[in-house]
């Protein structure tokens, strides 16, 4: 299956079968204990590997994905006594309403947003983060070998510590390296972002008279 501009989603689908919980996922899964219920939100979910995870350590999870063959994938893995715990959703970035949540999560999946849709993506996103809660995911910068697409959203270092203004860093990595995509060899630059939204801070309560 190939969608409008001929990414066969169904074979990256199963060139990427077996891979592991993404290591910043499981980090932040580290940073925030048991999920106990609470909300996290898998954007860009593809065929779920994340998503299951989250479930498996007691999360409620939100999986967003604009390709319907990786959530065909998703929804027949989904264990039955989890079915409740879950929602899939098709939809892209800027059209998905993102209820608050303590967990985001974004698997190398924010570049491929558009760059006149990402900045009211990304205020969304940050909107729905709870105090408290913690952003995981990737950015690509401006040295990747994609960086010549329009349809994709690549940024310098200082770019990406603007969009971070305000959070507390927990992790913010910048690795260029040669490797592999789906597409064949390929120059990454990256950037991990591990990252918690400040707890609100109460006024002090008034003095004694």
């Amino acid at each position: 299956m190939a969608n409008d501009d001929g990414t066969d989603w169904a074979g990256y689908y199963a060139w990427s079968a077996g891979r592991e919980p993404r290591p910043l996922l499981l980090a932040a899964c580290e940073e925030l204990g048991a999920g106990r219920g609470r909300l996290a939100i898998d954007l860009g979910c593809g065929e779920g590997t994340d998503a299951l995870e989250l479930l498996a350590r007691g999360w409620s999870v939100l999986a967003v994905d604009a390709e319907s063959a990786g959530l065909a994938v998703l929804r027949a893995r989904i264990p039955p006594a989890a079915a409740g715990a879950v929602r899939v959703l098709c939809a892209s970035f800027a059209e998905a309403d993102l209820p608050s949540a303590h967990l985001i999560h974004a698997g190398f999946s924010l570049p491929f947003c558009a760059p006149r849709e990402f900045p009211a993506v990304w205020a969304r996103i940050r909107r729905a983060l709870a105090p408290g809660g913690v952003f995981a995911g990737q950015l690509f910068g401006t040295h990747d070998t994609w960086a010549d697409d329009p349809d994709m959203t690549f940024y310098a270092r200082h770019q990406v510590e603007v969009l971070l203004d305000g959070l507390d860093l927990l992790r913010l990595e910048e690795t260029e390296r040669d490797g592999h995509a789906f597409s064949g060899p390929k120059h990454w630059h990256t950037f991990d972002i591990l990252a918690r939204k400040p707890l609100i801070k109460r006024p002090p309560a008034p003095a004694p008279r």
